[in-house]
């Protein structure tokens, strides 16, 4: 990873002070206390042998350990592999799932899901391995990503960024609370290393594979929509980027979708529709989590219907959408990151029902967008 002298000292201590926060709000557990008492022993070695490399170590190593830990403490806190365990049992009996309903904690729900979650945690259930553990196991591979990334583009700024991501005490928590969102990251993440890494080597077929996971995360959760859209448009404006071009690698990724997607939703095309509904206006969902609506509800007693809501929320997102189009030039991925991000947030952020899971996938976004690449 690219470095001076200068800027050394600075990502380092900056790294030490983020890692101490993270680990202090993470509580008493003996791994943590461990993790913040071991401190010392980085700064020694930093100063003996001028080297990023053990704290890069240490974020990985208590990161995962954090996250191996947070699982035998915890248990579901959120319905949804729960829900996704029962609809893999209707899909391996024969049944098409956009057609059944499963019981969650507010009532019968369709398959809200989109079809790779099937086929993504089917080994899991084949095994019969708690989905819980099976999120935590990937949950532990986001950073390990995210600093292959900086590896790849020769950042070594990344290092304070990734002490958030490798032990924010919410992060943590979530990797085994029974939610999907470090799948769909890891998955986003996955296709994005293998693109610049075929940027840098120029090879084909690490492009094509790229294109094919970015199909199976957009077949995995509905806001990847939002990056793929910055991320076409990226494509279409930089055609030379790749070894292939940037329509077949849009052909690779369209095509996986529908090899992926097509077969559910062309066999029950009301059932997918009434899935988007049930996503668009929740049943049994009230006003609650992280978004505006709550904030306007608990301070000025303002309320809304669900439908309103609804309703400024495609109205903002579509004329944010707008804006970025018409005046924000996506000439670098990590505008792309950008874009997609802002775009994501508003959602969320007019959402009538936003849980804090959502936010396993948009801090890393977040993350991507501080690095230029030079195309």
């Amino acid at each position: 990873m690219k470095k001076n002298k200068s800027d050394s000292e600075w990502i380092f201590w900056t790294t030490i002070t983020i890692s101490f926060v993270m680990l202090i709000h993470n509580g008493t557990e003996p791994l943590f206390l461990f993790a913040y008492a071991s401190i010392p022993i980085l700064i020694v070695l930093f100063y003996l042998k001028k080297s990023l490399f053990p704290i890069v170590l240490y974020l990985l190593f208590v990161g995962t350990v954090g996250r191996i830990t947070q699982y035998y403490h915890s248990t579901y806190g959120s319905d949804t592999l729960l829900a996704v365990r029962d609809f893999i049992g209707y899909f391996v009996h024969g049944y098409n799932v956009y057609k059944e309903m499963t019981m969650s904690t507010t009532g019968l729900q369709p398959f809200t899901y989109l079809p790779f979650s099937l086929f993504w945690y089917l080994p899991a259930y084949g095994l019969k391995m708690d989905l819980r553990f099976f999120e935590m196991l990937v949950s532990c591979f986001v950073p390990v990503i995210l600093a292959f990334y900086g590896k790849i583009i020769n950042r070594v700024q990344i290092l304070p960024i990734l002490a958030v991501i490798s032990l924010a005490p919410f992060l943590i928590d979530l990797s085994a609370d029974g939610s999907n969102d470090n799948s769909a990251i890891f998955i986003l993440l996955l296709s994005i290393l293998s693109f610049v890494y075929a940027k840098k080597i120029k090879s084909r077929n690490v492009a094509i594979l790229s294109a094919v996971i970015l199909g199976f995360a957009a077949s995995f959760k509905h806001y990847v929509f939002f990056y793929v859209l910055f991320f076409f448009m990226y494509l279409i404006q930089n055609k030379k980027i790749l070894p292939i071009s940037g329509g077949r690698y849009i052909f690779y990724t369209v095509l996986t979708i529908i090899i992926v997607s097509g077969p559910f939703i062309l066999s029950e095309p009301e059932g997918f529709l009434r899935s988007l509904a049930f996503i668009q206006l929740p049943a049994g969902h009230g006003t609650w989590g992280w978004n505006i609506w709550v904030a306007l509800r608990d301070l000025l007693q303002i309320t809304i219907t669900s439908g309103q809501m609804s309703g400024v929320r495609i109205i903002l997102t579509l004329l944010t959408f707008f804006l970025l189009f018409r005046y924000f030039r996506i000439n670098a991925l990590n505008k792309v990151f950008i874009a997609s991000g802002l775009t994501m947030l508003v959602y969320f952020a007019f959402s009538q029902w936003t849980t804090i899971a959502y936010f396993t996938f948009l801090l890393p976004l977040f993350f991507l967008s501080a690095f230029k690449i030079e195309d």
